[in-house]
């Protein structure tokens, strides 16, 4: 690249310079601006949650909205990434969730499907996340949202108790063959 600009008589100290008046602060702002005005949109939408513990033992929820339009045209986001400290219950996880919905304007009448990835958390119908949603959802008397579990982390735990490689060997054949195709270095 050094020498692209160079060719071009930049050096590499003035480009470092132009570089330093980006904000990124703005260009996330108006990432979550552009998909707040296609949320008012949605006449259904759908929210993907998932959870991983990264090395510092933090949690990271992410947050996945897919909406469609009267059009139906689709559009899908990573809406947000919130990092938990400490215990993560169900009701920690559901104010993340309800933040969020909050912050691109998304009513609970339109939610027709979570996606999680089944841990306790998520899924308790008493204090998880799901029975979080089942509760303010029933207090706007809309209608309850479908859960459903990630397929992958289902064939995980059933064959994390059930002898069956049979079955997880080709769900992840079939996955890790999807993502090969869709990485940069899979494209020659």
């Amino acid at each position: 690249m050094s020498a692209l600009l160079d060719s071009a008589n930049y050096d590499i100290d003035n480009f470092n310079e132009h570089l330093d008046f980006l904000d990124y602060e703005d260009i996330g702002s108006n990432i979550v601006s552009q998909l707040k005005d296609r949320a008012k949109e949605f006449e259904y939408f759908f929210i993907v949650l998932d959870e991983s513990t990264d090395v510092s033992d933090t949690l990271q929820l992410l947050l996945f909205i897919r909406g469609v339009n009267i059009n139906f045209e689709v559009i899908e986001e990573l809406a947000s990434v919130h990092s938990l400290h400490g215990t993560t219950p169900g009701e920690n996880i559901f104010k993340e969730f309800e933040n969020s919905l909050i912050q691109y304007n998304l009513e609970w009448k339109p939610l027709k499907f979570v996606t999680t990835d089944g841990g306790k958390n998520m899924c308790d119908v008493e204090n998880g996340l799901v029975g979080q949603i089942y509760k303010d959802v029933e207090s706007t008397e809309s209608s309850k949202p479908m859960v459903l579990h990630c397929i992958i982390h289902q064939q995980a735990l059933c064959t994390k108790y059930l002898d069956l490689p049979h079955v997880m060997q080709p769900a992840l054949s079939t996955v890790n063959f999807i993502r090969s195709w869709t990485q940069p270095s899979a494209i020659t």
